[in-house]
């Protein structure tokens, strides 16, 4: 205490590049910021892109639901949830349903 004789900072915050470093390391608020880690991993080529800025759109007649798109999202942006099947859907060995119901191949 006795050296410090002004109201001077000590400790400095981060400069402009350095704070942008910085903030584009976070991967942690659930916010997606477009790493294209989903649009890669999706095997059925539901997830298209919508511009920089505009994030994603999930087709899902295309989608299957297989959750490798979930799996592969570092700031857990992406939320599954269940899809209710129809009574007619057909089951496979486990009883689940093979597919969802508006299941459609891309052409």
């Amino acid at each position: 205490m006795a050296a410090r004789t002004t109201f001077d900072e000590v400790v400095q915050g981060l400069s402009e590049p350095e704070a942008r470093f910085e903030a584009g390391r976070c991967l942690s608020c659930g916010n997606c910021f477009e790493c294209d880690n989903c649009f890669a991993a999706c095997p059925e080529q539901a997830i298209l892109r919508l511009g920089r800025g505009h994030g994603y759109r999930v087709e899902p007649d295309l989608c299957t639901g297989c959750g490798i798109c979930f799996e592969q999202c570092p700031c857990h942006a992406i939320e599954m949830q269940p899809e209710p099947v129809p009574t007619d859907a057909p089951l496979g060995p486990t009883d689940e349903p093979l597919a969802p119901h508006r299941f459609r191949l891309r052409v």
